[in-house]
């Protein structure tokens, strides 16, 4: 089912998702059943490490679906390129590039909406 059309309400008002080690919570703001293509709120707690799986500062991460970032607050570091990105900061990723691991800021996390896109599906 296409994403559904939603008029303005607070973000709060969605349901939440705490990951099951809590450092991260998710509030899925739109999705597409059929293709997987979604827009999620994220919430790093201060100090989150993430890689391929959660608390994971070691292996990188990699998806097979395009994803942009946008950072709303705090901000994240790059282990791997060992540089941090703030509020405002902004990235497109194709399917299959390589990034992370990163952490969350210690004191204030970081909060970011990411949009992911699945490639359409051939037949």
């Amino acid at each position: 089912m296409p994403k559904l059309e939603s008029e303005f309400k607070p973000a709060s008002s969605i349901a939440s998702q705490a990951s099951h080690n809590g450092t991260l919570t998710q509030r899925v703001l739109s999705h597409d059943s059929d293709t997987g293509d979604k827009t999620v709120l994220l919430a790093h707690s201060p100090g989150a490490k993430w890689g391929n799986t959660e608390d994971d500062e070691t292996s990188t991460c990699i998806h097979e679906y395009w994803e942009e970032c946008y950072i709303i607050e705090g901000r994240l570091y790059d282990v791997g390129k060992k540089l941090w990105f703030e509020a405002g900061s902004y990235c497109c990723r194709p399917p299959g590039m390589v990034h992370g691991p990163y952490r969350a800021d210690e004191v204030v996390g970081c909060r970011e909406v990411a949009w992911v896109r699945y490639p359409a599906k051939t037949v």
